[in-house]
């Protein structure tokens, strides 16, 4: 069955909902797409694993994130070691956050993420890493760092963003990531300009520097989808699974088969 409809963000044509068992995904050259069935992840070759961050949502944290994501950690061990990064600050009881929010205000609608420094300090402390997957609150500051960038000058490859809303206050943040994008692009047009045009097609066409998985539940009353589109639409070359659930990370073989593509 054909994809629901298809839309454009950032240069980019990506499905807005996807048959099984096949995902729709835009290949690297702009305007495209194409659709393919997703591998497992490939086995080791003896190189060193690629280090994935990974980010709980607010009230949860590192330990209770880690148990739930066990398959795709488990399917991802041969390349790939997973750090879950615990927040600092305290919701009650073992629950975690990345920043705090005075109460009934919702990130998307705050003007001051109070405590999302300490937050980002972590992930500079751990910079540089290849991959980031965040839930919720947690992909929210993953999108944070992917615009802003890590110590260093660094950005992830990856990033999963599962349940997002825009973070408003922090909004520059995640919109530098297409400044910087269009940039390296521009300069990748530059460098094609001055290819001979019988070598053209063999150079390998640009890819994002951040290459993005956004999920989105259709059912999420926490994060609406038209909050998590608004983050998706600030990454160049965005890949979308819509899954018909609420504000979760989804677990099944659709949306695992998702990420270990995301993770290639």
């Amino acid at each position: 069955a054909p994809a629901e409809a298809v839309l454009s963000m950032g240069g980019c044509l990506r499905a807005r909902a996807f048959p099984a068992p096949a995902l729709v995904v835009p290949n690297a050259r702009r305007g495209s797409v194409r659709s393919r069935a997703m591998p497992p992840a490939a086995a080791s070759s003896g190189g060193k694993k690629r280090k994935m961050v990974a980010l709980h949502g607010k009230g949860g944290n590192a330990a209770g994130f880690e148990l739930y994501m066990q398959p795709l950690v488990a399917a991802t061990a041969e390349t790939w070691e997973w750090d879950f990064v615990e927040g600092p600050h305290s919701t009650g009881g073992d629950g975690r956050a990345w920043w705090n929010l005075p109460p009934g205000v919702r990130t998307f609608e705050a003007t001051e993420l109070e405590g999302i420094e300490e937050s980002l300090a972590l992930l500079d402390a751990r910079a540089p890493f290849d991959g980031v997957m965040g839930f919720s609150q947690g992909a929210m500051l993953a999108a944070v760092a992917c615009g802003r960038g890590l110590k260093g000058g660094n950005r992830p490859s990856v990033a999963i963003i599962v349940g997002a809303a825009f973070p408003t206050a922090r909004g520059e943040d995640v919109r530098k990531l297409m400044r910087v994008e269009t940039a390296a692009a521009e300069a990748d047009g530059e460098m094609r300009n001055a290819i001979p045009e019988r070598f053209a097609e063999v150079v390998p066409p640009v890819e994002p520097l951040v290459r993005s998985l956004h999920v989105v539940g259709k059912q999420d009353t926490m994060n609406p989808p038209a909050q998590a589109m608004r983050v998706a639409e600030a990454f160049f070359c965005a890949e979308l699974l819509e899954h018909p659930g609420g504000h979760i990370v989804p677990m099944d073989e659709r949306a695992m088969r998702a990420y270990v593509d995301a993770m290639r």
